[in-house]
């Protein structure tokens, strides 16, 4: 049985570079698609004098095809190196968290009549969260750079 092992192995590692390829095919099919219905969409909008929810509409549709292709770049970048790297799942969250954000205030702006009280507070706890989430992200990002930066050779000292 022991044999059997390390025979499994390459196989298995075909099969898992197959699986991620097609995945990044999928998102990167699916990221096209959203934005030609999200410009679609929005052009209908437009047209028809609802500029507000055309741009609300425009905001989304970007930014989640924006995460949308980062993914597929981590993907991507996984293949050519074999290693996942974190920073670009964070930048989806933060654009997840901003987005998120945006949307809620502009709703917020373009709502009549003015939500109820408890409603409005639990939007207010929402962004509260969101707040935090994109800055415990940003601060990810800003430790995980530093610390590669901190690992690359000096390039002065090479010569």
């Amino acid at each position: 049985m022991p044999r059997l092992r390390p025979n499994l192995i390459p196989p298995l590692e075909h099969g898992e570079r197959i699986i991620y390829w097609l995945v990044a095919v999928s998102l990167m099919i699916g990221a096209l698609v959203y934005l030609g219905y999200t410009l679609v969409y929005v052009a209908d909008l437009y047209l028809g004098a609802r500029y507000t929810d055309g741009t609300l509409a425009l905001l989304n549709g970007s930014l989640l095809t924006l995460m949308l292709a980062q993914v597929v770049y981590t993907t991507l970048t996984f293949l050519e190196t074999g290693v996942l790297q974190i920073e670009p799942v964070l930048i989806v969250g933060i654009i997840a968290s901003v987005r998120r954000i945006l949307v809620i205030t502009a709703t917020l702006s373009t709502t009549s009549p003015a939500p109820a009280p408890v409603a409005f507070q639990e939007t207010m706890v929402e962004l509260g969260v969101l707040g935090a989430i994109t800055l415990v992200l940003a601060v990810a990002i800003f430790l995980i750079r530093g610390r590669r930066l901190k690992e690359q050779p000096c390039k002065e000292t090479a010569s």
